[in-house]
């Protein structure tokens, strides 16, 4: 870069033994006592720099729950709807315990079926029906919202209303259809979408993007010689206002098959929570999910020995590896649960009260799920153990 002082002046003679010793590649006109031009104030000159997440929300104490799947012994009513995608054909059946008027109730679980179905999707059902049981109407559906931007193999969708719509993927469809039932029987409604602990407790509402900077992450490679599946599992990392080093999403590249993006869309958004111990929830049910002749051998996550061991299916090794990374940065215990127990996700307690209370309850039968013998006294309030419904609330 050449710098003038006076440019006029070269033409009137001030300087006229000008001698150019190099090829010219740009110029600038500036002052004599300029300044050399100073780098952006975030830009931070580090190999290894992280993108920071700042104001990270503290979740109120059992602000964030989930109920034990409902049992009744006269069953639970659910719909069924048929899937044939070009990924595989499958069923979506969606239960609900009833409330109300016949039309309306509260979902809770949902099931994928099929022999043809696309692999991965059974498990991402697994692990959307604890979404369905939280108390975040708004968090069901921002996840049923992400899934639906899931890409594969588009086709047409006829609807359970007769309207034919556009697919991206199988697990578009699985989400389309759940919103569908969802929204049928009310769970989206203004009043059910008030209460929003968990939306709260997200470190960051979308997901934090880098600059041309770019971050540092980490990553991991999965090989299944059974099914064939060899991708890149990589964790995007986050650092803290506390200095914690925290991923917050996953994403997979290489040859796998296309629902497990839908997992990791899922995973990504439990990964935002502030409370480890939400996904830590998560990865429990997923790692020992088992698939039909999926088995593999596979290096133990940790051991510094080579060991490997037997692994039930590839959905198993993806949480067993982020499960991993959470212990080594100190989020997880050896248990694989959170390493510091804040008791903002409750669980146990409704558990072990609904243990303890093994004499008739005085406050009876459940009225809003209409459960025979459900409702025990937790924390001095009438809660009822299949639907969560609690007289304080």
């Amino acid at each position: 870069m050449t710098c003038a002082g006076n440019g006029a002046g070269l033409f009137l003679g001030v300087n006229p033994m000008l001698k150019i010793e190099k090829k010219i590649k740009g110029y600038a006109v500036c002052t004599a006592d300029a300044q050399p031009a100073s780098k952006a104030e975030n830009f931070v000159d580090d190999a290894d720099r992280r993108l920071k997440i700042e104001g990270c929300p503290v979740p109120p104490t059992a602000s964030l729950r989930w109920h034990k799947r409902p049992v009744t012994e006269s069953g639970n009513p659910g719909f069924l709807y048929m899937v044939n995608s070009p990924e595989g054909k499958f069923a979506v059946f969606v239960t609900h315990i009833q409330n109300g008027t016949p039309l309306t109730g509260t979902p809770f679980e949902v099931w994928v079926n099929g022999e043809e179905a696309p692999r991965g999707l059974s498990d991402l059902a697994r692990s959307l029906s604890i979404d369905m049981r939280s108390q975040d109407r708004a968090w069901l559906r921002r996840k049923l919202e992400a899934l639906s931007k899931t890409r594969g193999e588009a086709f047409e969708l006829t609807m359970p209303d007769g309207k034919i719509v556009r697919a991206r993927s199988a697990v578009d469809a699985f989400a389309r259809l759940v919103m569908y039932r969802c929204e049928e029987l009310g769970a989206f409604s203004d009043e059910k979408l008030q209460d929003t602990p968990v939306i709260d407790a997200l470190m960051s509402k979308r997901e934090p993007k880098t600059t041309g900077d770019g971050s540092a992450g980490w990553y991991c490679d999965v090989e299944n010689p059974a099914t064939g599946d060899e991708f890149l599992l990589t964790l995007k990392e986050s650092v803290l206002e506390n200095g914690q080093c925290r991923p917050f999403s996953v994403w997979l590249s290489g040859d796998y098959p296309s629902s497990l993006d839908g997992l990791a869309k899922s995973l990504s958004l439990d990964m935002r929570v502030a409370e480890p111990a939400w996904l830590a929830r998560k990865l429990s049910q997923l790692i020992d999910v088992s698939e039909q002749r999926g088995d593999f051998w596979a290096h133990v996550p940790g051991a510094t020995d080579g060991k490997k061991a037997s692994y039930p299916s590839t959905v198993a090794y993806i949480a067993a590896v982020i499960t991993h990374r959470f212990k080594v940065l100190g989020l997880f215990n050896d248990a694989g649960d959170a390493a510091v127990d804040s008791g903002v996700v409750q669980l146990h307690e409704v558990r072990q009260a609904r243990e303890q209370s093994k004499v008739a309850s005085t406050a009876g039968d459940c009225g809003e799920c209409q459960s025979v013998g459900s409702v025990f006294i937790l924390d001095g309030c009438p809660t009822c153990s299949a639907c969560g419904h609690s007289k304080c609330s």
